[in-house]
């Protein structure tokens, strides 16, 4: 424990407060604006122990207090749980952890404490302190405690105590390792948490479920006084008479084609019959860093004033241990240039966080030109048409420059990256994507008229991020299939396993007296889809890519003629090519106790069972064996593009081209524009710049 408070600036005052709610409601944005979540929930709170979280947990305790319906993210709050995870990795870890917790519950905060299993890590017998990556190792156990336990415990926010000067060394660090602006931003003051990304329910996930619940966590259902208040807005607003014109005039009318889909699908031949959409997740816990606006001085008086105790960590102060201890011991001991002191580099952060913040926007604004024709899900494609790029009509003493030409189209380049990024987050394996600036040959294929001063390729396949872009050859304007790319041969398939039904299950019964244990935890598979599986079999069921040498039994071993129509019109029209063979299927792996004992060195026979995605399976098979499937979560506004089917074009704005072109082509007025427009630039009239973009 600290016993000698440290030197303060006469400036440096304790955080109100007041202030921490603002904060707090600066940070904890709503997740689901359409929530009317009423009950009070607790949260979490990170806790080491130092000045920085027991400061961030005593300031949690007055949240109530102070306002009784304040709202962290989606729910009210009540009161706050401390997390302190004990990493024991040194003598007296566990003590050190009893100290804290006891200080936790003077000031009002339920306390446990989660020990970090290094067996998951490190193999037997090894010291993990010994280890060069213990940093990173401890770092990945210590966040999947914690969303373990935020999970156990129904929480869905996790507040951390990194504060400004945590953030002046991050930024610094990354400067001097050569991030670019986008990594110079520093800490994100809401991010998802990390390090989970297979836990069901702790990674953007458990939405689904939540929802199912008789007291879901997010509550989207209105009240019943919201009910009837609608009731009665909607019987004031209707005129009865209205109501049966419309009725017997819409009888009238032929409406049985009024919402056909002007799309006919990816592939031509006879209509394969429609799938059932997967359910998308959503969801997870969320991390939180409220204190990245207050510098560390006020956190040391915010617990001087209200006589909060906490712990120093020694190993903080070894510089040989860590880059931030190093830079922290530079920062303290050392007189750094301008540049390089505090205000310049949060200057600096803030100006990259505006520069990414106006580069996305402009990317989610020319995103709405592109237009989506479908989001298979089941199949995990995306069929679009991206839109023309045009350069902006400027006078020309500013366009002639090349330089100036260079910027420009650079600058678009960086644009159209960042909204190819999007639409590979909708159908990626991979959980981080490639920087913009790798992209630079798929956006000069995608739109040849931003090539970089050589021949645009011509349009053909390409992968990249694990994603196929196919050209759709024959279609006008062009499309492209985005698909996960074809497995490689020398590249492990992705795999996941589900144990059999336990011996003691099957004893002295006939198997139709088998009992289930139960629906299994989802399982990320393919890093696309969340799978569980409800069974009866006495073996182990794989969920493993559809490979060519099972199509035909599997299609063989199908009821009739029928159903293996439907299978082949089903994978040609949801899945061509080889996309069919990145389906996630379910196998049947044969007991190796029936095997010979000369084949055990072999790997297990697999049975093909069923395409869970795409609702097919073996004849009698729903008596054994039960599944289900959801897509992982998914960019929201490129999602409701794909609902609405993207941007169409309706009749008068047809009607209005097509005059136009008829125009254009025919009566030459092309050229005549054309005349006119060269002669106003030699006379200077430029007019007005507009912007560029995609059209």
């Amino acid at each position: 424990m600290s016993t000698i408070p440290p030197v303060l600036h006469r400036s440096a005052r304790a955080i109100t407060p007041h202030e921490f709610l603002e904060a707090l409601q600066a940070t904890c944005a709503p997740r689901f604006p359409g929530a009317r979540g009423r009950t009070h929930r607790p949260i979490a709170v990170a806790v080491s122990g130092g000045v920085d979280s027991m400061a961030l947990a005593y300031l949690c305790t007055k949240i109530r207090p102070t306002d009784q319906w304040f709202k962290v993210a989606d729910h009210p709050v009540s009161n706050p749980i401390g997390i302190i995870v004990d990493h024991g990795l040194r003598e007296g870890s566990a003590a050190e952890a009893a100290n804290v917790s006891q200080a936790l519950k003077k000031i009002g905060v339920k306390p446990n404490i989660t020990r970090l299993r290094w067996a998951d890590v490190v193999e037997p017998g090894v010291n993990p302190s010994d280890l060069p990556n213990v940093e990173t190792l401890a770092r990945y156990l210590r966040y999947r405690r914690l969303g373990t336990f935020c999970k156990v415990w129904q929480v869905a926010t996790l507040l951390t105590a990194h504060h400004e000067d945590d953030q002046y060394e991050t930024v610094l660090m990354r400067l001097l390792s050569g991030h670019g602006y986008r990594g110079l931003q520093g800490m994100r003051p809401a991010t998802d948490i990390p390090e989970c990304y297979d836990l069901h329910g702790v990674y953007q996930s458990g939405f689904v479920d939540d929802q199912r619940r008789e007291n879901p966590f997010y509550n989207l259902r209105p009240s019943e006084k919201e009910r009837k208040q609608l009731k009665r807005g909607l019987r004031d607003e209707i005129d009865p008479a209205v109501i049966a014109r419309e009725v017997e005039r819409g009888l009238r009318s032929d409406i049985g084609t009024a919402y056909l889909e002007d799309y006919d699908g990816i592939a031509k031949g006879k209509p394969a019959p429609p799938l059932v959409p997967l359910e998308i997740e959503d969801g997870g816990i969320m991390v939180y860093r409220p204190l990245l606006r207050f510098g560390k001085d006020r956190l040391i008086a915010t617990c001087l004033e209200n006589s909060i105790p906490w712990f120093d960590d020694h190993t903080n102060a070894d510089q040989t241990l860590t880059l931030r201890n190093a830079v922290r011991h530079m920062i303290k001991h050392h007189k750094l240039p301008e540049a390089l002191q505090k205000p310049s580099i949060l200057r600096l952060a803030e100006r990259c966080r505006a520069r990414v913040a106006s580069a996305e926007a402009e990317a989610g604004r020319l995103l709405r030109r592109v237009r989506i024709h479908e989001f298979g899900q089941n199949a995990g494609t995306l069929v679009v048409t991206l839109p023309r790029f045009y350069f902006p009509t400027v006078p020309r003493r500013l366009s002639a420059s090349p330089a100036s030409r260079r910027r420009r189209t650079e600058h678009y380049r960086h644009i159209a990256a960042l909204m190819v990024r999007r639409l590979l987050s909708m159908v990626t394996p991979e959980r981080e994507l490639s920087q913009p600036g790798q992209l630079g040959h798929l956006v000069s294929m995608l739109f040849p008229s931003l090539a970089d001063g050589t021949p645009p390729p011509e349009p053909k396949a390409y992968v990249i991020c694990g994603v196929h872009f196919v050209p759709l050859i024959g279609d006008y304007p062009l499309r492209w299939l985005l698909a996960r790319a074809p497995h490689v041969s020398n590249v492990p398939r992705p795999s996941v396993t589900f144990h059999e039904l336990p011996f003691g299950r099957r004893m002295d019964k006939h198997p139709r007296g088998w009992k289930t244990q139960g629906w299994t935890e989802p399982r990320m598979f393919d890093g696309r889809y969340w799978i569980r599986v409800l069974h009866r079999l006495p073996c182990k069921l794989r969920v493993a890519p559809f490979e060519m040498e099972h199509h035909k039994p599997f299609r063989e071993a199908l009821a009739d003629d029928q159903a293996r129509k439907e299978l082949a019109s089903m994978l040609r029209r949801y899945a061509p090519g080889k996309v069919r063979y990145t389906l996630p299927a379910i196998y049947a792996t044969l007991d190796r106790r029936l095997q010979s004992a000369a084949a055990h060195s072999t790997p297990p026979q697999l049975q093909l069972l069923a395409l869970p995605t795409l609702g097919v399976g073996l004849p009698g098979l729903e008596d054994w064996l039960r599944w289900e499937v959801r897509y992982r979560k998914v960019d929201d506004e490129v999602l409701r593009l794909s609902r609405r089917g993207g941007r169409r074009v309706g009749r008068r704005e047809l009607r209005a081209r097509v005059r136009f072109w008829y125009r254009w082509m025919r009566l030459g007025w092309g050229r005549k524009a054309a005349r006119g427009r060269a002669v106003g630039v030699r006379r200077g009239r430029g007019g007005a710049v507009k912007a560029g973009g995609f059209r």
